[in-house]
């Protein structure tokens, strides 16, 4: 399996263990085609990228670009149950994507913490999520994906638990990737061929904090040999993620041309094939 990109990669920026240069070499050596860097954004504990710190990154980001493609993303934290996250409109205009994830150790705003935060943790510790806990994760996740420009929805399910074929159908509409994280997958086989089947795209990501970790596909391997799936369907086995972006803002223009000219009919294989 050739697998051309992994964008979801930490420095030591947020929670990772080294400079940008070392995440870019690493991913050179391992033959990717093009890396993206997403450290954890500002509302992390500790560990979120700082305000005061993101031109150094970008400084090292432009300095990286002569080993190969390196972009510029950050994995933004929901910080209320009314699907804000920690990313704001300046910031996400100066970023190439726009990742997004739930976590734990995060400053949620003061209502969300005891609504959010607290009763996910205590059904976590007793091993026992009831449902009305499930759809309620779910609608708030709903919200960021839908309240926000976000370009990639990550390890879907970890942490609190959802309802991930729902949101996969959210992602459909919004043209959110949903990805196959090889650090952990918080989802079966079945699931993933129903998420598929929402017509929802994927992109498998590494979830590295560490060089040795980029790249490293693993555990996705081996779990899509369980699966019914379509290759089409994971964007980083057919081509990079610009040159993805690029694809579909082709055919965006192309089918907003279309309507323009008052052809509002879309052909059927490009309905399938983006559904957003």
């Amino acid at each position: 399996m050739r697998i051309l990109g992994d964008y979801h990669t930490h420095t030591c920026y947020s929670d990772g263990q080294t400079p940008v240069i070392d995440i870019v070499q690493a991913a050179k050596e391992r033959g990717l085609s093009e890396i993206g860097i997403s450290d954890h954004g500002p509302r992390k504990m500790l560990k979120g990228l700082k305000k005061k710190r993101f031109e150094k990154l970008v400084g090292e980001i432009q300095s990286a670009k002569s080993e190969m493609p390196v972009l510029l993303g950050v994995e933004a934290n929901v910080i209320s149950t009314s699907g804000k996250i920690d990313v704001n409109g300046s910031l996400r205009e100066k970023l190439d994507l726009l990742m997004f994830g739930v976590h734990v150790v995060v400053w949620f705003t003061p209502m969300s913490f005891f609504t959010f935060f607290l009763p996910n943790v205590f059904f976590n510790a007793i091993h026992f999520v009831p449902g009305f806990m499930i759809r309620r994760n779910t609608k708030i996740v709903s919200r960021v994906l839908q309240k926000n420009q976000i370009d990639i929805y990550t390890h879907p399910g970890r942490y609190f638990r959802v309802d991930v074929v729902t949101l996969a159908k959210t992602c459909a509409d919004r043209g959110i990737l949903m990805e196959l994280n090889s650090k952990k997958l918080s989802f079966r086989p079945v699931d993933f061929e129903r998420m598929a089947a929402t017509g929802a795209k994927f992109i498998i990501g590494s979830d590295a904090h560490s060089p040795k970790r980029v790249g490293d596909f693993a555990r996705v391997e081996e779990f899509l040999k369980n699966c019914d799936y379509n290759p089409k369907d994971i964007i980083n086995l057919e081509q990079t993620y610009t040159d993805y972006k690029t694809e579909k803002k082709k055919r965006e223009d192309e089918n907003l041309r279309g309507n323009q000219d008052g052809n509002t009919e879309q052909p059927e294989q490009k309905h399938h094939l983006w559904r957003h």
